[in-house]
């Protein structure tokens, strides 16, 4: 989503995402009115509206991926220098037709816990 906004307080660093991924983990399960505010307390330089706006923009940019309105990226030819293969040596990232199968076979799975022994 991009914004129009000059405000300095509308751009985030990678730093402040993560501190914003990790506060929503802490309060996840929060449903006080002042959620926001608790999770501002922990991303410097954001206020609850920020935190709340980027969330929802986020929340947003999900609906749009997995609506199929938004192609992901074809990654080919970086997949080996990246950390994007697993220990098998096969790559954790789908490309080309087989993404196509395997997403099918995945939107079949939605909903389905892991086992132990797949966690």
């Amino acid at each position: 989503m991009i914004r129009t906004n000059d405000d300095a307080s509308s751009a985030w660093s990678w730093h402040q995402d993560k501190l914003f991924e990790r506060a929503l983990v802490m309060f996840s399960n929060d449903e006080s009115s002042d959620r926001w505010e608790k999770i501002a307390a922990q991303v410097p330089g954001k206020s609850a509206a920020d935190v709340r706006r980027h969330y929802e923009d986020l929340e947003h940019d999900v609906l749009e991926i997995e609506s199929g309105r938004v192609e992901l990226p074809s990654y080919e030819g970086e997949l080996e220098s990246a950390s994007w293969v697993n220990d098998s040596g096969r790559s954790q990232v789908w490309v080309g037709s087989k993404g196509k199968e395997r997403e099918r076979e995945s939107e079949r799975r939605k909903g389905v816990p892991w086992t132990e022994e797949e966690h």
